[in-house]
C-alpha cells in the first residue's frame, strides 16, 4: 500500500467518527423533541434522581433539558470533536515522519535505547513518538510547521490553521479553567478570540456547528493534499 493509501486510511475513518459524534449531538436533541411532543400530548411519566432522592416529573425534565443541552451535550461532542481531530491529526504526522525521518536527524539517543530497540524501525518510531509528544504541547501553528518540513502539503490555509487555534483554546479552556477566559486563552487563540479574560466561553449552536466543518473540512483537505503531493521512494 502506497503511503499517500496509508494516510487516507488515517483520515477517513476520522472523518466518520467526527460525522458520528455530530449525529449523536443531533439525534439526542430529535430525542428530546420527541419526549417534548410526547409530553404535549398529555402523557406523563417520572423517574428518580439519584442525586435529589425523589422522582422527577415529566415537565421537571423539560425544564432541565436546556440546561442539559447546554452545559452536557454540547459541550461533551465539542470536546469529542477535538479528541478525535488531534488523534488523528497526530497518527497523521507520525505516519508522514516514518516516511522522512529527516527533520529529526539531529535528535540525540540514549545509547540504552538504541540498545534495547529491536532493529532500527524501531529507534525511529520511538524517537518521532517522543518529538510528537513533545509537540502536542506546542502551538497549533508549530504543528503544521513540522509537517512542512517533511512535506508541503498547502493545506489546511492560515486561515484554517488560526480558527484551529481559537477552537483548540476554547476546547483547553472549558477543560483547564471552568471555560474561565483566561491569559492562556487569549495567547492560544490569537487574533480570533472570541471573550475577553474573565468572560465565560460560549458553544451556541452555530460555533458548534462551524468547529465541526472546520476539523472535517481540514481533515478532508489532508487526505486530498496527501494523495496529490505525497510520493512514495
Amino acid at each position: 500500500m502506497s503511503l499517500a493509501d496509508d494516510l487516507r486510511r488515517i483520515c477517513d475513518p476520522a472523518r466518520e467518527s467526527l460525522a458520528s459524534v455530530m449525529d449523536f449531538h443531533t439525534h439526542s436533541r430529535v430525542v428530546w423533541r420527541s419526549f417534548e411532543l410526547f409530553v404535549a400530548q398529555g402523557h406523563r411519566t417520572s423517574t428518580d434522581s439519584l442525586a435529589a432522592g425523589k422522582p422527577i416529573s415529566q415537565d421537571e425534565l423539560l425544564l432541565l433539558a436546556t440546561e442539559y443541552d447546554k452545559a452536557y451535550l454540547r459541550a461533551f461532542t465539542f470536546r469529542q470533536f477535538i479528541s478525535v481531530f488531534e488523534s488523528v491529526l497526530f497518527d497523521f504526522l507520525h505516519r508522514l515522519f516514518r516516511h522522512d525521518p529527516r527533520p529529526f536527524a539531529r535528535t540525540q539517543l540514549d545509547f540504552d535505547a538504541v540498545l534495547r530497540a529491536a532493529d532500527r524501525e524501531e529507534i525511529i518510531s520511538d524517537v518521532i513518538g517522543r518529538q510528537l509528544n513533545d509537540l502536542r504541547y506546542g502551538s497549533v501553528r508549530d504543528w503544521f510547521a513540522a509537517m512542512n518540513k517533511c512535506v508541503a502539503l498547502a493545506s489546511p490555509s492560515d486561515d484554517e490553521i488560526d480558527a484551529l487555534a481559537e477552537v483548540k483554546a476554547t476546547r483547553d479552556v472549558l477543560e483547564h479553567n471552568d471555560g474561565i477566559v483566561n491569559a492562556v486563552y487569549l495567547r492560544k487563540a490569537g487574533r480570533l478570540a472570541r471573550h475577553p479574560a474573565g468572560d465565560h466561553v460560549e458553544l451556541d449552536d452555530d460555533y458548534h456547528l462551524a468547529s465541526w466543518r472546520l476539523l472535517d473540512g481540514i481533515a478532508a483537505g489532508l487526505a486530498n493534499a496527501s494523495a496529490k503531493k505525497v510520493r512514495d521512494p
